[in-house]
């Protein structure tokens, strides 16, 4: 599951996809891949900083959590 993969390694904090694709062994295509899927379906999110563009988990509203399952 090298999806699983990406994930685990963004609990740790946010990183690049270099960083991302080091860490998993993946190539970084494949990592981008994956956290581009992981956008659309709201799971992770990224920002600039320093010219680089990092990813992280996207962190849980309370108001979505509460509402999820109506």
């Amino acid at each position: 599951m090298k999806n699983v993969k990406v994930l685990k390694t963004l609990e740790k904090g946010p990183k690049t996809v270099e960083e991302i694709a080091e860490e998993t062994g993946l190539k970084p295509m494949e990592v981008r891949r994956y956290l581009l899927r992981f956008a659309e379906s709201g799971k992770v999110e990224s920002y600039q900083k320093d010219g680089k563009l990092y990813w992280k988990l996207k962190e849980k509203d309370e108001l979505e959590e509460e509402f999820k399952y109506v």
